[in-house]
């Protein structure tokens, strides 16, 4: 994604969130929007085609997106940018202001094996006390990492892995 493309994400999710007056309000409106990402998610190369003329693509959104008005005419305001390619980016920046208003911080923690849930939990609230908020995480399971954790919270990677451990001990070796 060029520069363009993100300084028009940036612009299209702030002025979407900025229709919110309440918390209740931007949760619900950043479900509807993945919610309509999701649905128009099958017809992508329909969508993009230059081949479907705007009418087209904006009735397709009216047809998917029945129950929620005020998200179509969103994604037609996309369309009529010729920007309906950055949906799928605005809907993430969207959940990213979301989570900003709410407090929230997102987190994913890498281990070589699945965790139990005391596990995650004590991961979160370690993750939270260092970063002094609420912090919400996605755990994966990457066997390469031998054993440890790999951890990308607010821009940081944590790598206490087995892995890591390694190549730092590598790299000091052989400088």
């Amino acid at each position: 994604m060029n520069s363009s493309d993100r300084i028009a994400v940036q612009r299209y999710a702030a002025a979407y969130n900025g229709l919110s007056a309440s918390n209740e309000e931007s949760a619900r409106r950043a479900a509807d929007l993945r919610a309509a990402q999701e649905a128009l998610s099958a017809v992508r190369k329909y969508m993009t085609s230059p081949r479907v003329s705007s009418e087209q693509k904006k009735q397709t959104v009216k047809d998917a997106l029945q129950g929620a008005p005020e998200t179509a005419s969103f994604v037609e305001l996309l369309i009529d940018a010729k920007r309906y390619g950055l949906l799928e980016a605005v809907t993430r920046r969207v959940g990213e202001l979301l989570d900003e208003r709410l407090g929230i911080m997102r987190a994913e923690v890498a281990s070589a094996r699945e965790l139990s849930p005391a596990q995650k939990k004590a991961a979160e609230e370690a993750l939270s006390a260092r970063y002094g908020g609420r912090v919400e995480a996605s755990f994966i399971t990457d066997p390469a990492l031998l054993g440890g954790l790999k951890i990308r919270c607010r821009g940081e990677l944590i790598d206490g892995s087995l892995q890591g451990r390694l190549a730092k001990l590598q790299e000091e070796l052989t400088h």
